[in-house]
Order: C-alpha cells, then sequence, then structure tokens
C-alpha cells in the first residue's frame, strides 16, 4: 500500500503559496518606488559641476601677463595713483592705480576703496622705497578698456611721461590686474549648482523612502483586512501585467493605481466599473497627455496612466481593461 506524507504535502503548498505573496508584495512595492533613474542623474550633475568647479579653481602662483587674461599674481612693491575711480551709488567701489612690481616694471591694478598697498608720496616717499618688502596681489587679469586707458594716459601726461592712446600698451600692456576679482567666482557658481543638485537627489531619496514605506502600509492594511491573499490570486493569472511605466498594474478583477504614491496604491477591483476608454480631457478640459478612463457604475470618473505619449503599454493595459470590464465599449 502506498502511504502519502500529508503533512509534507500540507508544508510544500504552503511554502509555495508564501513564495507566491513575497513575490507579489516584491513587485508592489518596486512599482510603488521612485525611479532611481532620477536621482542618479542628479547625482551625476552634482558631481560634474563640483569637479569642473574643482579644475577651474586658480592657479595661484601664475605670474601676471599685461598681455593676456586668467586668475594671475603680482608681487607689488608700491602703488601710485588713483588715477581713476569707480562709484556706484556715490561711492567709491574700485580704485585703479599704477603698480611697480619687485623687478621694477610697471603695471595697472585695481583695488577696492581701501588700498591694501603702500601708496606713493601718501603713506611712503623716496626713503621708503629701499626698504620696501613687495607683497603679493592676487587677482584676474581683465582687458583694460578705452574709457580706464584714457585716464591712464591722462594719468602720465600730467606727471610729465609723455604717453598716448597709440602706444601705452608697449608700455604697460593692454591688460591690468583686477585683485577684486573673487579667485574663484567661476568655480563658487558651479559649487552652488553641484551644492543644489545634489540636495534636490537627497530630497528625490527621501521621497523615494518614504513612498516605499506607503506601500509597505497599504499591503499591511490589505493584509489585516484578508484582501491581499485574494489580489495576490488573481495577479497569478498569464494576463495579469505590472505597467512601471505608466503606475499601474492590471489582473482579471482588479487594477492597482500607484499614480498617488503618498497613499501607497489605490485597489480597484474591476466589476466597479462599466465603461472604460483613452481619453485626453480633464475636467471638460483637453489636456496634452493621454490617460486610461474608467466610468464607475455610480457616475465617477477614474483617470488613470497619464502619459504624454501613447505607448505600446499604454494600449496594452487599455485593452486588457477593455476586455475585463462588463460593457466595456471599445473606443
Amino acid at each position: 500500500m502506498t502511504q502519502i506524507n500529508l503533512k509534507s504535502h500540507t508544508i510544500s503548498a504552503l511554502g509555495g503559496e508564501l513564495s507566491l505573496m513575497e513575490d507579489f508584495k516584491k513587485n508592489l512595492l518596486k512599482m510603488g518606488k521612485t525611479n532611481r533613474t532620477v536621482p542618479a542623474v542628479l547625482l551625476i550633475a552634482a558631481a560634474f559641476f563640483l569637479l569642473f568647479g574643482i579644475f577651474l579653481i586658480p592657479h595661484k602662483d601664475q605670474p601676471f601677463d599685461p598681455t593676456s587674461g586668467g586668475y594671475a599674481s603680482l608681487n607689488i612693491v608700491y602703488v601710485m595713483g588713483p588715477f581713476a575711480e569707480q562709484t556706484s551709488d556715490g561711492r567709491t567701489v574700485k580704485e585703479y592705480y599704477v603698480a611697480e612690481n619687485d623687478k621694477g616694471y610697471w603695471s595697472i591694478v585695481s583695488t577696492e576703496n581701501s588700498c591694501p598697498f603702500p601708496v606713493y608720496n601718501e603713506t611712503i616717499s623716496d626713503a621708503d622705497l629701499k626698504t620696501m618688502v613687495p607683497q603679493t596681489a592676487v587677482g584676474q587679469s581683465k582687458k583694460i578698456p578705452k574709457k580706464l586707458a584714457g585716464y591712464l594716459v591722462d594719468y602720465f601726461n600730467n606727471n610729465g611721461f609723455e604717453l598716448s592712446l597709440s602706444d601705452y600698451e608697449q608700455t604697460l600692456g593692454d591688460h591690468y590686474l583686477d585683485t577684486t576679482a573673487p579667485l574663484m567666482g567661476s568655480s563658487l557658481v558651479l559649487f552652488t549648482f553641484a551644492a543644489v543638485f545634489f540636495i534636490l537627489s537627497v530630497i528625490v531619496l527621501i521621497s523615494f523612502r518614504k513612498n516605499g514605506n506607503h506601500s509597505q502600509t497599504r499591503i499591511q492594511e490589505l493584509m489585516q483586512n484578508g484582501e491581499f491573499e485574494p489580489l495576490c490570486q488573481d495577479f497569478q493569472s498569464a494576463d495579469a501585467a505590472f505597467y512601471d511605466g505608466l503606475g499601474l498594474a492590471v489582473s482579471p478583477h482588479y487594477l492597482l493605481d500607484f499614480s498617488n504614491l503618498q497613499y501607497g496604491f489605490s485597489v480597484y477591483p474591476l466589476d466597479q466599473f462599466y465603461n472604460v476608454f483613452k481619453c485626453n480631457m480633464v475636467n471638460g478640459n483637453p489636456t496634452t497627455s493621454n490617460y486610461i478612463a474608467l466610468e464607475h457604475k455610480n457616475g465617477q470618473r477614474i483617470l488613470v496612466a497619464a502619459c504624454p505619449n501613447v505607448s505600446k503599454d499604454f494600449n496594452a493595459a487599455l485593452d486588457m481593461l477593455k476586455q475585463s470590464v462588463n460593457g466595456g465599449m471599445q473606443w
């Protein structure tokens, strides 16, 4: 006589059922998560701006060249002037000087209204020049504007040096060192962008975690109400499908809508509806998005699967719902 171990078969069947439920639960949680592409793109953008900002940090040891732009440094012994001032709202914000460097050459520099360098005939005299220790100024080399060049030529001519707009570049170059320019101006902008994208990615990741928690809570509610097991069994059908891009899952008897992840997901028994169709109207107004509309037997209408363009998944979900909804109109 053949003996059948009923206990063993019962445990095996129970294990299989639990495995199906766990797989179904994983699918629900996966649907309830925010697309990982979004935080990944934000993090990549943050890393790009950060690295590019680091790359653009100026090299302070690059000597000032009065014929080219860029960030540079200049060893200044003293300055003469100022020969020009820049004002804003009646307040001096920048002053322009002729600076002598540690090699005896003259260059044009701009400082804030309080000059940090010794000013000839104001704070120092000829007797002090031999004991002066050069100070390193760091800034951005900029092209000398025409108007500033005119003031420069006037200054030299008024002090006994013959200079003209046609030959001043041969003596002083066509660039000046702006010591008021932020050393990391471009880098700071890029660092700001990096911080913004990083914060956005963190916000999205936090939202990702919260959405998963909401879906988990919804699953627990269904299990406590005894609704989870029949839902799981219905989604074992070969016709059941999860449409991640649409935020939708459809089985022969149920529709799951993940469009409002703040509440996990909504469960709609399909026997509640009498009509289903494609729609691009919301509250009587045309929209650029396409929806799947389901009309409830109580007169209400729900819109799901919003998407700008009709996709293969959209049409597949629509066809399946038309087949499942009793009396569904094929239009």
